[in-house]
């Protein structure tokens, strides 16, 4: 494929690790799914409570997350009606673009060094 011809035509293409974490999180069982989650919404949670006394909050999620918010809604993927992991990327989606980043990249990590442990 001629990459000058390539436009980006899901959310994540532009998300480092995202497609990755979605890649590994697609061979995994439903109740890996439910594990995964339930650990990664405590982090997600902890950030946001943390982020609420930094100064520099934004009054505003942005057009960004928004339109990603609302384009989940559409559940056409298979990670869309899967409810861990919509609930792991709408939750993420909410932080700031940096946090998004780092839990995509620490469950991209964590994720990928058991897989290659267990192969």
């Amino acid at each position: 494929m001629d990459s000058n011809n390539y436009t980006q035509k899901r959310w994540y293409d532009s998300k480092p690790y995202a497609d990755g974490v979605l890649s590994i999180l697609k061979e995994l069982s439903l109740q890996s799914h439910y594990d995964i989650a339930r650990e990664v919404l405590k982090i997600i949670e902890a950030i946001k409570v943390n982020s609420r006394e930094l100064p520099e909050v934004p009054l505003s999620l942005g057009i960004e997350r928004v339109l990603g918010l609302y384009a989940q809604s559409y559940k056409r993927r298979w990670y869309d009606k899967n409810l861990p992991i919509n609930r792991i990327f709408k939750s993420a989606s909410s932080l700031q673009e940096q946090d998004f980043q780092n839990i995509m990249q620490g469950i991209y990590t964590s994720l990928k060094a058991d897989n290659e442990q267990n192969q």
